[in-house]
């Protein structure tokens, strides 16, 4: 492991270690959904929410194992992450609110909100994985 992690540094660090943090807290709210799925009449909105769940926490898993490696397909699979990431976004906190609960307006925004500086941080991760050099120069396999 130690020998993989030599050469990860600098910003590719920080996007690792953001990738980590989104797998796991991603990872309890699929338990959470399929806990749900498994003990009550669950709706069809939990089943979407649990299969882009689930499909998120794949790639962004493999993104992990991959720049770790040392890979060039890390950045194919976080891009990959990124797409069904934003879809699950928009679904979770726009969609799904709008059909199956009530919110008002300021919740609504306050959701919103969320989605927005949630896809701006990916961009901006998207854009350093695909631009910088240091990231060329790593991820050589």
């Amino acid at each position: 492991m130690k020998n993989s992690i030599k050469g990860v540094g600098g910003w590719l660090l920080v996007v690792v270690l953001l990738c980590i943090l989104s797998g796991i807290s991603n990872f309890i709210l699929l338990v959470q959904r399929i806990i749900i799925i498994f003990t009550s009449q669950a709706k069809a909105g939990v089943f979407i929410s649990a299969s882009l769940l689930f499909i998120y926490c794949f790639l962004i898993w493999l993104t992990v194992f991959m720049i770790l490696a040392k890979k060039k397909f890390a950045i194919k699979s976080f891009i990959t992450a990124v797409i069904i990431g934003a879809l699950f976004l928009i679904w979770y906190y726009l969609v799904s609110t709008l059909i199956y609960l009530q919110y008002t307006s300021g919740q609504i925004f306050s959701n919103l909100l969320i989605v927005i500086i949630n896809i701006c941080i990916t961009i901006l991760i998207a854009f350093y994985l695909t631009k910088s050099t240091r990231v060329k120069n790593t991820l050589t396999k």
